[in-house]
């Protein structure tokens, strides 16, 4: 080669070894991995804030002023991040820079989350490699043998990363992992409490904090767990719902109905919760409260009769005694075979002189097979006398029925005379008899007499008699007045 021509080369060759340390090279350095991080529990702490639109745009401004920077655009697919559109820019960063960790890491942990094991693994070797001290991958690599049952492996790699960097999200991973430890509950907590000192916005790792404190006999420490998570969710009605029973744990049974208030605007409707916001007004002595939360179980809680139970007491003792036993009736409805329900009904029904309600009552107690009540089969018998009904009832034609019953009503009549010596009036009954002769009902279709005992001897007569074996409707008429 002639040296003209070499003299012309040689200023060539150094321009162009001189371009890669330049402008020639585009591949940019990512931050540090710390910062990275941080920003990622950003992202992490807008999701469940529900902000992420205003990262987005964020984000958006910094790929404007960082064109040459694939991280803006990491963060940006971390914003979808388990989604499938994430994978997919992830992706395609990790083609564009593959010396970038962070899209490798990336794609490795949507494959953990989608429970794709196997492909995960690629991606956090290849983060690994273009990067052996990346302490994110570690912490990606522990999640990944937490997921595959090789908890002891995955500590290692976490006490690994943390080593390297002390991440939050790392030292969450270990604390839920040594928390699923039987015996290491102490050192999850420790590690949790770190971690949500850090970094609070972490709802799973509160909730389990939580539950760790509780199950500790820390009840104010679980509470307090409890309260940041209800910060950090206060839409989440669950989130109260657990707030309630940790205060009622630590004897804050204000804040606990508090709690439990919130839940219901939420729209919570388990039964459980409701009942124990119902239990906790009774115990604040909050009797309006109370009521108006059993209103609200009842129509959730379709079978238990005990709410209505103590809606009955509840409205018996601000006097509404027509509210107190329409509650005792459904109450019945609910368990028929309670024989203390009826009981109560027919107690209440004797308060009000209703003796022929109060004895329909006691004789549906005497019937029902649970909790028997000792004392109603004397009181129903006391009934019986004060009503003179036969021992016997009557028995035959319509017409022999009238004739016995009569005695019986001229006897009470006459007894009733003496404590009302102008009584005097007409009482008119018909009685519905199907095909065995049974009486099923006693109308009374006129009654001017209005005697509750002797109403209610007609009532109880006819309905015990005997009648024909078909169905008939014999009506009965009597005309009491006192003798001369």
């Amino acid at each position: 080669m002639a040296p003209s021509v070499l003299l012309r080369l040689l200023p060539l060759l150094s321009l162009v070894l001189a371009v890669p340390a330049g402008a020639a090279s585009t591949r940019s350095t990512p931050p540090p991995a710390d910062e990275v991080m941080g920003v990622l529990r950003r992202v992490e702490t807008a999701r469940v804030r529900g902000t992420l639109r205003v990262l987005d745009s964020e984000f958006e401004e910094l790929t404007r002023a960082q064109p040459k920077s694939v991280m803006p655009r990491v963060y940006r697919a971390w914003l979808a991040f388990p989604a499938d559109t994430s994978w997919n820019e992830l992706k395609a960063l990790s083609s564009l820079e593959p010396e970038n960790p962070w899209p490798h890491l990336g794609m490795g942990l949507i494959y953990i989350r989608w429970g794709l094991l196997s492909e995960a693994r690629a991606p956090l070797a290849a983060a690994r490699r273009v990067s052996p001290d990346f302490a994110p991958a570690l912490w990606g690599e522990g999640l990944l043998l937490q997921a595959e049952g090789k908890p002891a492996e995955a500590e290692a790699r976490l006490r690994e990363s943390l080593s390297k960097l002390d991440a939050p999200q790392a030292r969450t991973a270990l604390g839920l992992l040594l928390a699923s430890s039987p015996g290491r509950e102490a050192e999850a907590r420790a590690e949790l409490t770190r971690s949500v000192e850090a970094w609070p916005e972490q709802p799973e790792a509160l909730r389990k904090l939580a539950s760790l404190a509780q199950a500790a006999k820390d009840v104010r420490a679980a509470a307090t767990a409890g309260e940041k998570l209800v910060a950090l969710k206060p839409a989440d009605r669950e989130a109260h719902r657990l707030q309630a029973e940790l205060w009622l744990s630590a004897s804050e049974k204000d804040k606990a109905a508090r709690s439990l208030e919130r839940y219901v605007e939420l729209g919570g409707a388990d039964v459980a919760p409701l009942a124990l916001r119902a239990r906790v007004y009774a115990e604040l002595g909050r009797a309006a409260d109370e009521e108006k939360a059993l209103l609200r179980l009842i129509e959730v809680e379709l079978k238990d009769p005990e709410p209505l139970l103590r809606l009955s007491e509840l409205t018996a003792a601000r006097g509404d005694a027509a509210a107190s036993e329409a509650f005792l009736v459904s109450a019945s409805e609910r368990a028929p075979a309670r024989s203390d329900i009826h009981v109560r009904r027919a107690r209440l029904c004797l308060k009000q002189e209703r003796f022929q309600d109060a004895l329909v009552s006691y004789r549906a107690a005497l019937a029902a097979p649970e909790r028997k009540v000792p004392e109603a089969e004397a009181e129903t018998a006391e009934l019986v006398r004060r009503f003179r009904l036969p021992a016997t009832p009557a028995k035959g034609v319509p017409d022999k029925i009238y004739a016995r019953v009569s005695l019986g009503l001229v006897a009470i009549y006459m007894e009733r005379l003496k404590e009302s010596p102008e009584l005097k009036g007409n009482l008119k009954l018909q009685v519905q008899v199907d095909e065995t002769g049974k009486a099923t009902q006693v109308k009374v279709l006129y009654d001017s007499l209005e005697d509750p005992l002797v109403a209610g001897h007609a009532y109880f007569a006819f309905l015990d008699a005997q009648y024909p074996p078909a169905k008939d409707e014999p009506i009965f008429q009597y005309v009491f007045r006192p003798p001369k």
